[in-house]
């Protein structure tokens, strides 16, 4: 097995451990992830691909909205107060 293959194995198991503890932040930490390699592809996967070229408008919503959920989660679990 992989190197990388063994991250993802990983990844998984400690994402559905902090999710039955009812910790959201690494899941926000992953969707601020996710947005990097798009900005810098122009691709985004919602139910299909979705290109900047194709579909600025949808690109941008798509990308604007995992930030803001990243951003949200991790705000959430960090600083609960603020709800």
């Amino acid at each position: 097995m992989t190197r990388s293959r063994l991250l993802n194995y990983a990844t998984f198991v400690i994402l559905m451990v902090s999710t039955a503890l009812g910790y959201q932040a690494l899941w926000g930490l992953l969707f601020l992830y996710w947005t990097i390699p798009n900005f810098y592809s122009g691709h985004a996967f919602l139910l299909s691909d979705v290109t900047r070229d194709e579909d600025p408008i949808l690109f941008w919503l798509i990308q604007i909205a995992w930030v803001v959920l990243g951003l949200l989660l991790v705000v959430l679990d960090f600083l609960p107060q603020t709800t």
